[in-house]
């Protein structure tokens, strides 16, 4: 299906040797076309990330059918974190090795998966990306930011920084409500964990290396609150 847009994507890659480049495949008005994408990935030697602004915009003027990058130092194999955000966008993807030989690999499943009962890929499926479909089932769109992981150790305090250009408010006086957002600080200073609050005391979270789950909003959760946000839509 992308062969008649490799010479574009080769071209694409070259240029950004050593770092890993990326972009999209899609068909507009019948015909295979290569959008190459910025990579804005804290790290672009080692990662990529499509902006999701980009990936939108493209989509709204043409049917995309591949995501395409590559491995400029190794081999085409997938990650893990390559496999599971392959199965969550449902989109072939085409992996590049240093030789520029591709690999496709097919998602494993159509569907979104539960948002509880998800095994934990930092990238794919962490408490951050559950906020993100929550929200989404409410029709509320979350737009991500560059991380990485231990971006607090880091200094990087990337909920508190970016809450208020995603629609939320912070919530100083008042119980909480069905929806709200809490910020928790685990082992730091700055907030690296975030659930939301489903009521009767409980949140929906995704702890690092378990499930997503609902958990009992108390002991541990609680006490390492450090923020309550809220959707302009709840205010």
């Amino acid at each position: 299906m992308i062969e008649s847009v490799v010479n574009n994507i080769l071209t694409h890659t070259r240029a950004h040797f050593p770092e890993e480049a990326c972009g999209l495949v899609a068909i507009r008005k019948g015909k295979t076309k290569f959008y190459p994408c910025e990579n804005k990935a804290a790290d672009p030697l080692i990662d990529f990330s499509i902006d999701p602004k980009e990936y939108r915009k493209v989509s709204k003027e043409a049917d995309i059918i591949g995501i395409i990058h590559n491995h400029p130092q190794g081999t085409a194999s997938p990650s893990p974190l390559d496999k599971a955000v392959c199965n969550k966008l449902g989109v072939p993807w085409y992996i590049f090795d240093k030789d520029e030989s591709y690999t496709k690999i097919e998602p494993e499943n159509t569907g979104k998966l539960d948002l509880i009962g998800r095994e934990f890929v930092f990238g794919a499926y962490d408490c951050f990306t559950i906020i993100q479909d929550y929200f989404e089932e409410l029709e509320i769109y979350i737009e991500a930011v560059p991380y990485d992981w231990e971006f607090w150790e880091k200094g990087h305090n990337l909920y508190v920084d970016n809450y208020t250009s995603r629609g939320f408010h912070r919530i100083i006086n008042g119980s909480l409500k069905i929806h709200d957002v809490i910020l928790m600080a685990v082992g730091s200073d700055i907030a690296n964990h975030a659930g939301i609050y489903v009521g009767d005391f409980k949140i929906l979270h995704h702890a690092p290396y378990r499930l997503s789950c609902r958990d009992n909003y108390n002991g541990i959760w609680k006490q390492h609150t450090r923020d309550i946000l809220r959707h302009e839509r709840f205010l």
